[in-house]
């Protein structure tokens, strides 16, 4: 009785490490980007969330958001990419294959790229740059 109690718990841990993805474990399922503009208090919108620079959002992965700032009559749309993140390529050391699946469905095995993005609306030019996060 003992022997199967131990059996089977040896097998759920092994199953719930196996079903779990790489980056859904260390990545998460959100990621936070950052939005500057010059001058500063400009009107930001990523999906549902909406705020005035500089402002953070902590966005969903797994879909292209645009983003849309506008500072008075000045309205841009940009694009927030999104890239594979190499910490989904854990998922080929065997036996942890069926994490692909996990890191899929959630959306964790991309993320956006960049993660920090500054408009000048006194120039037009708006720059993208990738800044490096401490992970959660």
């Amino acid at each position: 009785m003992m022997m199967k109690r131990g059996a089977l718990l040896m097998l759920s841990c092994g199953l719930i490490v196996m079903l779990t993805g790489c980056a859904t474990l260390i990545s998460g399922e959100t990621q936070m980007v950052t939005i500057h503009s010059t001058p500063p208090g400009a009107f930001v919108r990523v999906g549902h969330q909406t705020g005035n620079t500089p402002v953070s959002f902590n966005i969903p992965k797994g879909e292209d958001y645009p983003i849309e700032i506008s500072q008075g009559p000045d309205r841009r749309l940009l694009p927030l990419r999104r890239k594979l993140d190499p910490i989904t390529l854990l998922n080929l050391i065997p036996p942890l294959w069926p994490g692909f699946i996990v890191d899929a469905v959630t959306g964790s095995m991309t993320k956006y790229e960049p993660d920090v993005i500054s408009i000048d609306f006194r120039t037009g030019l708006a720059t993208q740059q990738t800044q490096l996060t401490s992970m959660p």
